[in-house]
């Protein structure tokens, strides 16, 4: 009895090892879509932050989180005490270089009469030498006379050197003043923080009192009407990617649902941190409610097919070889997604594919 219970259980157990561990599938015809994935993050358009040019400490917000703003529109006013002071002052030497022309007016005059005393001592003179040789008069009388023109033809000179000298002066203060006029409205402005689009605030990141630099930013803004999708690409399949290709975006905030676009911009340089491409897009259809800063997960379509013999994947191995009950097959392979590849030349829709149990 015991020899005979011993020879089942060996049968029992040669049966079960016996059992095959595969099952078998046929390649099947079916369309296929390949795409590329891409993580992403929902951007307003025209969406940038807000710096301010100069420092300085905000006295005045004169807008909002949410309002819309016009381009040019003030968003905030920082202290300008120092910067008002030094406009007026610059305005005031503005002023004053141009009622120094007054002086110019004055040498002028001098210059003028001069040139007249010039001209009758020259007369003068020479009517002196035409008596002289004449014999009329004295050589005392010649000599002041020679004197006389002399030193009026040297005044007219001198005058004319003083007046060239005070209109470069003048003109170089005037200049120096507008000048300086002009950087000092400039930087009167730069007080006044204003915006560069028509949009949104989306986010106010001081308060007033606060003090904010060119390192700190003002605030967040953006076109509310028109989003973008921001996508990062690997270094390994953007070569794949041009403008134009569907793209099918899925929002972690509206799960189980699918929104459509395309491809507009890729951005040619690689972030070298990431390894990865900057890749931009548009919906075709979107959801009724989005925000800036949403994530998102994208699948670029880089190829369609309609119909083509498939195989799961996991019936391949990386030398592109399946295994079948005729035996082992070289396959030649075209589009694949994450479930399935595409077989062009090496079976058949009636060929037998093993593959493992539960695959």
């Amino acid at each position: 009895m015991k020899l005979s219970h011993l020879g089942v259980f060996v049968c029992v157990v040669l049966a079960m090892g016996c059992k095959s561990k595969t099952e078998t599938i046929h390649p099947d015809y079916q369309p296929i879509v390949e795409s590329v994935y891409a993580s992403a993050t929902i951007k307003a358009a025209q969406q940038y932050t807000l710096y301010p040019a100069i420092s300085g400490r905000i006295v005045q917000l004169t807008v909002g989180e949410g309002e819309q703003v016009a381009s040019g529109q003030l968003i905030a006013h920082l202290d300008n005490t120092g910067a008002a002071f030094s406009a007026s002052t610059a305005g005031e030497a503005l002023a004053f270089s141009k009622t120094s022309a007054k002086q110019l007016q004055e040498i002028q005059a001098q210059l003028s009469t001069a040139v007249e005393q010039a001209k009758l001592d020259s007369l003068n003179y020479k009517r002196q030498q035409n008596l002289w040789a004449q014999n009329i008069g004295s050589l005392s009388q010649l000599e002041a006379k020679k004197l006389a023109a002399a030193a009026s033809k040297n005044a007219v000179k001198a005058l004319q050197s003083k007046l060239n000298l005070a209109q470069s002066q003048l003109s170089f203060n005037q200049k120096q003043a507008q000048n300086n006029q002009g950087s000092a409205s400039k930087n009167l402005s730069e007080f006044d923080i204003k915006s560069d689009i028509s949009g949104e605030v989306f986010q106010l990141l001081a308060e007033k009192g606060e003090w904010v630099s060119p390192q700190k930013p003002l605030a967040i803004l953006g076109n509310s009407s028109d989003y973008l999708i921001h996508m990062e690409v690997d270094e390994v399949d953007i070569a794949k990617i041009k403008p134009g290709q569907p793209a099918i975006i899925a929002l972690d905030a509206y799960k189980g649902t699918s929104f459509k676009g395309h491809v507009t911009r890729i951005i040619p340089i690689m972030n070298a941190k990431s390894q990865s491409f900057e890749v931009e897009a548009v919906f075709d259809e979107r959801p009724a409610q989005l925000y800036p800063g949403l994530n998102a997960e994208v699948n670029i379509v880089i190829n369609r097919k309609e119909k083509a013999l498939l195989i799961p994947l996991s019936s391949i191995d990386k030398n592109n070889v399946v295994r079948t009950k005729d035996g082992d097959v070289t396959v030649k392979t075209g589009l694949r997604n994450l479930e399935y590849v595409e077989v062009l030349e090496g079976l058949s829709k009636q060929s037998e594919i093993l593959i493992p149990k539960g695959k």
